[in-house]
Order: C-alpha cells, then structure tokens, then sequence
C-alpha cells in the first residue's frame, strides 16, 4: 500500500472504528459534525482574531516584545554581511539590502512552515472545537509570521532610502506576498494534517528546510551560479519569489514572465493539493490527537 493510501486507510478507520480502537475513553472528544461551512469574511475575521491572540500571548512578560522578531533577523543579518562581504566577499553591490530582502521572505516561510505543520498537534485543542473550522489553525500559524514582515519591512524601506535604492515598483510587494502566502498554505494544510498521523513529519520539515535554505539564494544571487546548477535551483519556487523581491525593491533583473507564471501555477496547486489533502484526513484527527 503506498504512502498516501496507508494515511487515507488510518483516515478511514479512525473515523469510523472510534470506540473500537485503543480503548477510547468514554469522556473522550466527540466527533466533529461538519455544518454549514462559514463564509469568506468569517474564516478571514477568525484567522485575524487568531494570529492577534498567538502574537499577544507569545510576546507577553518579554522585555523587547514585539521586537523580538526584528531583533533576530537584524542579528541574522548581521552574521551574513559580515561573512560573506568581508571574510567572504561575494562581490554583490548593496549587500545588507540584498540580503535582508531575502531574509524577510525566508524567514516568512521557515517560520511559516514550521509553525503549519505543527499547528494541529500544539492546537488540538482547537481542533477538538466543533464549531471552529480546522483548516483555519494552519493558516493563522502562516499569517502569525506575517505580522513579522510588516514590522521588518519599514527597516527594509528606510535602507533603500538610504542608498537611494527606492522605486516605484514596490507598490507591487503585496502580489507576491499573496502569492508566498498562497503557497505556504498549501504546505501548511498539506503537513500539518499528514503531522497528525505520521509525528515524524515535523523533524522531516525542519531536516528539509536547514537543507532549503543553502540552495535558495538568500545569500547569494542565482545569477553567480553556474548556469548547470542554476537551472536545477530555479526550479525552488521560493528562489523565484526572493529574485522577484530583489527585482521590484533592488530594480534587479525580474526571473522571467514564463518563470514566474510557473512559480504562480505552482503555488495554486500545491494550495489546492493542501487543501485537499487536508480535507481527506481531516474526520480522524480527533481521535489521533
């Protein structure tokens, strides 16, 4: 049986087998009753009161609070400017800004990632909630970071200003953070939900993501690679959005249209993917968590 199949079997046997597995406790949570499905502006205001509670609690009786976040991507930035342009100088003209730009988005995706796939298991008890919608959980897990981004970005802006680095393209950043987010609530639906029956996944995402994060240029530019191992590294979505980041803040050269429509094709599927991988092994996560 293959991997999938064996998840959907699980799926299936958790929930219609409940009271016939391991001894289920009678106080054990009853089964989610799937209703009426919320509308639109529902799931967006509970995504929204969500992640502001997540922020709130994880900041609270911390001396730099909201800060932090800002904090270690300055940190982080810091160690790479110093290597990579004075113990290794890549040659790469406004290094902080270059790699700041990427910074914010990777760090975006780790963090987002990270938090998706673990979301069900560190939320179950919001899972266990017959009127909250699960698939909300992986998301707020995804927006949490960000409010991250938003705090950096004015840093980001004001480092153009200073190296008159500025253009009017920046108008177009939010269309390719909805295109980021797109794509890692793909990711999150798809690994948070298969987390709750395989518990390993979580170690795998972070193995894969320490792995990611030396072949996306967030520290160099794909434009130094040679070209046999540049074509196999653009293939990463997230090295197209970063190129596409640097191309509307550092007027840098855009990835390509057919590239980055492949990059937007991409990011729709694996959303939808998510979903319904999602969707499928949804009815036993009660009785796993």
């Amino acid at each position: 049986m293959t991997g999938s199949g064996a998840l959907d079997a699980k799926a299936a046997q958790a929930s219609g087998q409940r009271g016939h597995r391991r001894g289920a406790p009678d106080d054990a949570p009853a089964p989610r009753v799937r209703t009426a499905g919320p509308s639109l502006g529902q799931l967006r205001d509970l995504v929204v009161h969500l992640a502001r509670r997540e922020v709130s609690s994880s900041h609270r009786d911390t001396l730099l609070g909201w800060a932090w976040p800002l904090t270690r991507q300055l940190v982080q930035l810091a160690v790479l400017v110093f290597v990579f342009s004075k113990v290794l100088d890549l040659g790469i003209p406004d290094y902080p800004v270059f790699v700041f730009s990427g910074l914010i988005a990777w760090n975006w995706f780790t963090t987002g990632l990270s938090g998706g796939t673990r979301s069900l298991l560190s939320n179950r008890h919001l899972v266990f909630q017959p009127r909250l919608p699960a698939v909300v959980v992986p998301i707020v897990a995804v927006a949490v970071p960000l409010i991250d981004v938003a705090i950096a970005l004015p840093v980001l802006v004001v480092m153009l200003v200073v190296n008159d680095d500025l253009h009017a393209t920046i108008l177009l950043l939010p269309a390719l953070l909805a295109v980021q987010f797109v794509l890692l609530a793909g990711l999150a639906w798809m690994t948070g939900a298969v987390s709750v029956y395989l518990r390993d996944v979580p170690n795998v995402v972070g193995v894969v993501l320490l792995l990611l994060f030396y072949v996306t240029p967030v520290y160099f530019a794909l434009g130094k690679v040679p070209p046999e191992y540049a074509s196999i590294l653009q293939l990463n979505p997230l090295a197209t959005l970063i190129e596409g980041y640097r191309s509307i803040l550092l007027d840098e050269p855009f990835p390509g249209t057919v590239r980055f429509a492949a990059t937007v094709a991409a990011s729709i599927a694996v959303a939808v993917a998510g979903l319904l991988v999602f969707r499928r092994l949804e009815p036993g996560f009660v009785d796993e968590l």
